[in-house]
Order: structure tokens, then C-alpha cells, then sequence
């Protein structure tokens, strides 16, 4: 067995006191802890003295679909934001290889900056296949990371599922949304199962997941459907749930009470359902969640990007609902770097009107995207912590870096820091997939040069599509500012 051994390492070994140790990881796994620790021939030495080691991060919620679209569309509120990156009609047929392509963007910056598992929540909307699902696949063990592939779901026809003002609505935007071809509840849920068959190895780094897109989205068949599923194979489940005050309203009128209550009531919610931002979640809904075993995951770049308001994570949390950490997609956050979402974490919640002995701080946001993020992906009790037993899924950062100087609590120099030039390695399974900042698995450059010359291919490629989306903005920007204008007993604006 041969074993790799991280020498002198610091890591933290009490309540906010690090000390140098020597970590040893075997078939993927850390098998010990020590000073001093004995090699033998075979061992692979790394002196790592003054590198700090702490747990990989899990990015709970991105969309790679959304890659190429780094950088592009700003001041959009959610709603209209999603007509023109996540097109209703004319959405250019990708080949396995545009997939492949923009897969390996996020998933480079992803390790880059310390993410070793990630949820990539996928939508096709040219059409699932087994092609683009496998380039996915291929794209992430290339970069070597985890992935958990949760498949975009929904069985509603788009006008069902926002607030629109049909008056504004032209008559062409009408006939082409009525012939958008829907897959069935059976339909989709016959392809997950397909896709697990084929695809499915958590311990080989890959998962499926299930995306019921969010309950506005779906029928009540589909959302059983895929809890059912769930139980039957062992998957997670991750659902978009309360992201805006539209949905609050939507939400309302459609089954008369809240989206949780009724989430509830079907016996949709278990532990293995996360509802991804839970931004416009009540007390009652809190409770409710309490009770139920299931997670949130909390995004607080997109949710101020997209102007969706603030979450309520310190109840969540005070509650015992576990919290875990994504950046959302690429347009949605424009970037898939952990670390400052765990910065943003750690300081936004400051603003609640409550006693600063119960603030959020960075110790919390590493725990959201460490431990959290194990509940998240399935991984909990095996992913998190340094500790003999755990998956060696580790980051190293160099404390000679100026982000680390002076030197006080090495735990806060990253989560109230983005240190990501300081980030030297990065282990996911035991395998080193970051080594002295560049990637082991493949040629960043040269993935890089040929995804900005297929870029701008594929952005005029969806000219048809924003072009339809600007159809829509007038009727879809009335029923925003409607949902703005409504008195709803929940805020989650600031002011």
C-alpha cells in the first residue's frame, strides 16, 4: 500500500489552537496522525512545514450551463436575469464537446481555488443525452475533482411558473412558449434512472443527483416522483426553493399556503433534500425545516448579484437546520471561487439585528463548506475534518504568503481573506490534483485558448434567443415589479 505522507504540516488541533503534524493518506484515505511519523521505502514525502492544511471545500450549488456566460448580465433581478441565461425558446444544440469545454472552465477555477466537490445543478435545454451527460463526467475527472450531477427537472409550462402580465405578452411570444416541447414526469425520471445506471460511481467521485427544478417548476408527481427515486437509490435531491419574492408570491397562490408547508405536506422533505437559497423562507418555514432533516444551501453572492435579498441563515442554524455553502453558476456569482463565498458568509449575517454574540464569523462559514457541505453531497461523516478515517480532500495553503502575514489565527487568515494565491495543493481522494498552484490533470492554457475561440461562436449562437427574451422582458418585468409591490408579511430585503 503506498502511502503519502504531508510532513510538519499546521493544522488545527483544539478550539482556535494549530500545531505542526504529520498526515498520512493511503487508498485515499488519511490512516494517521502524529509527530515524527515513521516512513518507509515506498512512502512519498511532501515537507510542507509552514503550510496550513485545512478541509476541502464543497461547493454545494453552480450551474455549468451557465460558463460562457461569465461577466454578462448585470442589474437583472432573478426572473428576467433567467430568460436570457437560461433561454425559454431557441436554445442553441450543444455538442459534446461545447459541453466538455464549458464544463473544464468552472471546474478549473473551482480546484484553483480549493474546491474539491462541487453540485453542478444541469440544465440542456436542446435535450438531455447520454453524450452530453458523459462529457460532464469526463471534464471533472479530467480536472480530478468530486462532482455531483443533479439533473434539471420540471413537467410546467414557463408562464405557470412566474408572475407575468399577460397584457404585455406578444402573441408570437405566446405561440412559441405554448410549442415548447415538455418532457413528462415519467420521461425525466426514467432518464435519471438511466443516467445513474451508466454514470453513477460516489466513490469513483461521480454522483447523480436529482434536480427537481424548483416547486413552482414542478408538478406535485414530479416532486414524489423524485423523492420516491431518491430512497430507491440512495440519491440526493436539490430543489430551488424560495430564491425571490416572486416566488414567495407565486408560491402562495398556487397551493395556498407556503412552498415549505406545502413541500412538507407531500412528504417531500427528508435529509436527502436541499433546498438550494431558501432566501424568502418565514419563522414558520424555518420550523418547519427544523423538523424535517433536510438542508439549505445558502448562495450569498448570487443573492445579492441578483438582488433576490438576504437569507436567514442564523435562524436556520440556530434551529439546527444544516447550512452549506455554493457560489451558484458562473453568470449568476461570475466566478466558482469558495473562498469568497465563505468570506461573504462570514460577514453579511452581521447586519441582522441581533446581539453580536450570536453572529455568524469565519469559523461557521468553514464549518458550512466543509461539514456542510458533506450533508450536502452525501459525503457526511466521511468528508470534513481532519481526522484519522476521513477522505483525504485536502487544501494547502503557504503561510509565507502575505496573506498569512502577520500570523494570528491561521483559520480567519482564509475565511475572512480570499487567499487563493496562497492555495499551493489541493488532494481530492489522496490524488493531487493542484501541485505547487498548477493543475496535475491537464493543460490549463491550452483548455483555456480553445474555450475563448469557441466562446464567441457559441454567444452568437443564442442571438435568436436573447432576441426572444427581449420579447418577453416587458410582460415579465411587470409581474417583478408587481411581486416588489406586494406587502408580504416576510422581508428579506435590506430596508
Amino acid at each position: 500500500m503506498n502511502r503519502t505522507i504531508l510532513r510538519n504540516v499546521t493544522i488545527e488541533v483544539g478550539a482556535q489552537r494549530c500545531e505542526e503534524r504529520d498526515i498520512v493518506i493511503a487508498d485515499g484515505v488519511i490512516t494517521e496522525i502524529g509527530t515524527n511519523v515513521a516512513a518507509v521505502d515506498d512512502d512519498e514525502i511532501l515537507e510542507l512545514a509552514g503550510h496550513l492544511v485545512i478541509p476541502g471545500l464543497a461547493n454545494c450549488h453552480t450551474h455549468s450551463n451557465e460558463n460562457w456566460f461569465r461577466g454578462k448580465f448585470d442589474n437583472l433581478p432573478l426572473e428576467p436575469w433567467m430568460i436570457y441565461a437560461y433561454p425559454t425558446a431557441f436554445g442553441p444544440a450543444p455538442t459534446p464537446r461545447d459541453v466538455y469545454l464549458r464544463t473544464l472552465i468552472g471546474a478549473i477555477e473551482a480546484a484553483r481555488t480549493g474546491t474539491t466537490c462541487v453540485v453542478d445543478f444541469i440544465y440542456e435545454f436542446a435535450g438531455y443525452t447520454e453524450e452530453r451527460l458523459g462529457a460532464m463526467v469526463q471534464a471533472y475527472r479530467d480536472v480530478g475533482i468530486r462532482a455531483q450531477i443533479c439533473i434539471a427537472i420540471a413537467d410546467r409550462p414557463f408562464r405557470d411558473t412566474v408572475i407575468l402580465d399577460e397584457k404585455l405578452l406578444p402573441a408570437e411570444a405566446v405561440r412559441v412558449l405554448d410549442a415548447e416541447p415538455i418532457w413528462s414526469s415519467d420521461d425525466s425520471l426514467s432518464f435519471v434512472r438511466r443516467m445513474v445506471e451508466k454514470f453513477h460511481d460516489p466513490q469513483g467521485g461521480i454522483a447523480i443527483g436529482l434536480g427537481p427544478s424548483g416547486p413552482q417548476r414542478c408538478t406535485d408527481e414530479m416532486l414524489t416522483g423524485s423523492r420516491r427515486l431518491a430512497d430507491e437509490l440512495d440519491l440526493q435531491i436539490h430543489t430551488h426553493v424560495l430564491e425571490t419574492k416572486m416566488q414567495r408570491r407565486s408560491g402562495l397562490d398556487m397551493y395556498g399556503k407556503s412552498i415549505v408547508a406545502h413541500l412538507a405536506d407531500i412528504d417531500f422533505l427528508s435529509p436527502r433534500t436541499h433546498l438550494v437559497h431558501g432566501v424568502w423562507l418565514s419563522d414558520e418555514d424555518v420550523d418547519i425545516l427544523a423538523g424535517s432533516g433536510a438542508s439549505v444551501v445558502h448562495n450569498p453572492i448570487s443573492n445579492l448579484k441578483l438582488g433576490s435579498g438576504v437569507s436567514p441563515i442564523t435562524a436556520l442554524r440556530t434551529k439546527g437546520v444544516p447550512v452549506s455553502l455554493g457560489t451558484d453558476g458562473m453568470c449568476a456569482g461570475d466566478g466558482q471561487n469558495m473562498l469568497e463565498a465563505m468570506k461573504l458568509a462570514a460577514i453579511l449575517h452581521k447586519v441582522e439585528a441581533i446581539p453580536y454574540s450570536e453572529w455568524l464569523g469565519g469559523r461557521d462559514s468553514l464549518e458550512m463548506a466543509t461539514l456542510g457541505g458533506a450533508v450536502a453531497t452525501g459525503g457526511k461523516g466521511q468528508r470534513g475534518r481532519i481526522e484519522v478515517g476521513q477522505q483525504a480532500d485536502l487544501l494547502v495553503f503557504d503561510m509565507d504568503d502575505y496573506a498569512f502575514t502577520p500570523l494570528n489565527e491561521p483559520i480567519l487568515h482564509v475565511t475572512l481573506q480570499i487567499p487563493t494565491q496562497a492555495l499551493t495543493h489541493v488532494f481530492v481522494r489522496g490524488e493531487v490534483v493542484v501541485e505547487h498552484r498548477r493543475l496535475t490533470g491537464l493543460n490549463e492554457k491550452e483548455v483555456l485558448r480553445e474555450a475563448r475561440e469557441r466562446a464567441t461562436e457559441v454567444l452568437e449562437e443564442h442571438t435568436r434567443a436573447f432576441d426572444f427574451g427581449d420579447l418577453l422582458i416587458p410582460s415579465l418585468s411587470a409581474g417583478w415589479q408587481g411581486a416588489l409591490a406586494w406587502d408580504s408579511p416576510v422581508n428579506r430585503y435590506l430596508g
